[in-house]
C-alpha cells in the first residue's frame, strides 16, 4: 500500500522534504525520522537512473518515495515510466501550464485504458515479474500523481487543469510562481496571494488535495490549519546548513 496515499485519503496531512543531496545515507536517516514522502529531485539535481532506482529501494521501506522529473516533456518521454518501474511510489511534475500537459503527463503515469504507460514483465516495481498480475491491478490506484503550478499561466488555468481526471496532489511553487508574475520571492505580495488562493480553491472544486511549501513549525501549522494536505518542509541539504548554523550564531 501507498501509505502517503492512505493518509491523504483519510484526510489527514502529509509531511516530506526534497533529496537533493543523491546520498543513500542522508536519504536513510531522513526516512528514518517522521517524513511521510521523499522527493528524489531529478529537476534539481544530476540523478541518474541507477542513482534514483538506489534512493528509491533505501527510502521505500521507511517513508514514500517519490520522483520530481525533470519537466512534462521529460515525464511523456519515458522518465515518469522509469521512477514507477523500479519501485518509486508517485511522480511529481514541475511546471504543468495547460490541459494537454495535463493529460499527457498522466498517462504517462498510468497503465492502459486509463494511460499510455508501457508495461514490462520484469522490473522492480512487480517483483521482477514474480508479483506482475498484483502490481498491474493496482498500480494506478496506488500510484501518487502531483503537479506543480508554479507559473502565472499555470495559475491561471488551474480549474482546467486540476479537471483532469487521475491526479492527486497539486504542488503550488510559490517561489517560481513569485519570479513568474514579477514579484520574485515575494510569496506575500497580494498578487502572488490571489493566485495560490485561486489554485487552492481550483484543487478543492475537483478534489485535487492542495500542498505548499511550509518550512518552519509554524509556517507548516498554520497552512494545515488553512487547510493544505501535502506539505513540503524544506530539503536535506537545507536541513544539513541549518543544523550546523546555530553554533556560529552570536
Amino acid at each position: 500500500m501507498n501509505h502517503t496515499l492512505e493518509k491523504l485519503d483519510a484526510g489527514d496531512p502529509v509531511l516530506g522534504a526534497w533529496v537533493l543531496s543523491g546520498s543513500r545515507r542522508v536519504a536513510e536517516v531522513m526516512a528514518r525520522t517522521e517524513l511521510d514522502w521523499l522527493g528524489i529531485d531529478t529537476e534539481h539535481a544530476p540523478y541518474s537512473p541507477e542513482r534514483v532506482e538506489s534512493l528509491v529501494t533505501t527510502i521505500a521501506s521507511k517513508a514514500t518515495p517519490i520522483v520530481r522529473l525533470p519537466s512534462v516533456d521529460a515525464a511523456v518521454a519515458g522518465k515518469a515510466k522509469q521512477a514507477l518501474d523500479v519501485g518509486a511510489g508517485g511522480v511529481i511534475i514541475p511546471n504543468v501550464e495547460t490541459v494537454e500537459q495535463a493529460e499527457s503527463a498522466v498517462a504517462a503515469a498510468q497503465f492502459p485504458p486509463a494511460g499510455r504507460r508501457g508495461v514490462a514483465g520484469t522490473v522492480r516495481a512487480n517483483e521482477y515479474g514474480e508479483a506482475f498480475d498484483e502490481y498491474i491491478d493496482r498500480a494506478n490506484e496506488q500510484t501518487l500523481i502531483a503537479f506543480q503550478i508554479e507559473s502565472q499561466q499555470g495559475a491561471a488555468s488551474a480549474d482546467d487543469i486540476l479537471a483532469v481526471e487521475g491526479l492527486d496532489v497539486v504542488l503550488i511553487g510559490s517561489n517560481d510562481l513569485s519570479a513568474s508574475m514579477g514579484y520574485p520571492g515575494d510569496k506575500n505580495h497580494p498578487e502572488v496571494r490571489a493566485a495560490i488562493e485561486g489554485v487552492f480553491e481550483a484543487a478543492r472544486t475537483h478534489d485535487v488535495v492542495p500542498g505548499i511549501a511550509g518550512r518552519t513549525p509554524a509556517e507548516k501549522d498554520k497552512l494545515i490549519g488553512e487547510g493544505f494536505q501535502f506539505i513540503l518542509l524544506g530539503a536535506d541539504v537545507s536541513f544539513m546548513r541549518s543544523g550546523v548554523a546555530p553554533f556560529f550564531s552570536e
